[in-house]
């Protein structure tokens, strides 16, 4: 179960990297690593779970804010399958997702924290 933990650590720190020629690179490359800094702890069985429930809060907090934020839905991709941002809307949708992805990673570990600490005491 902990190996899910590693997946998504090297996923976030993929993110974290795409991020280098967002726009607002200074907010998203660390929203990113903290995310890969929380599922690696998970993986390593060093897990806070206090933090994991507040990152969890404050990522589908910030996705619900930004997908507030759209006026209207325009998709992912630009049209042709190209991923440069066409409008800001499609900006948001991104981001709200890349949020909840968080958020959902988040859960997961401390789900694998609750299962290994239960695990243990037994």
């Amino acid at each position: 179960m902990k190996y899910i933990a590693l997946i998504f650590t090297l996923i976030f720190i993929l993110f974290a990297g795409w991020q280098y020629n967002d726009p607002d690179p200074i907010l998203w490359i660390p929203i990113y690593l903290i995310a890969a800094y929380a599922t690696f702890r998970t993986f390593q069985g060093k897990a806070n779970p206090e933090m994991l429930l507040v990152l969890i809060v404050i990522s589908f907090a910030g996705g619900m804010n930004s997908w507030n934020m759209m006026t209207a839905w325009e998709g992912f991709f630009t049209e042709g399958g190209g991923l440069a941002m066409k409008s800001n809307n499609q900006e948001l949708a991104r981001e709200a997702c890349g949020l909840w992805i968080c958020t959902i990673s988040f859960m997961i570990c401390w789900e694998i924290d609750r299962f290994t600490k239960r695990d243990i005491s037994k």
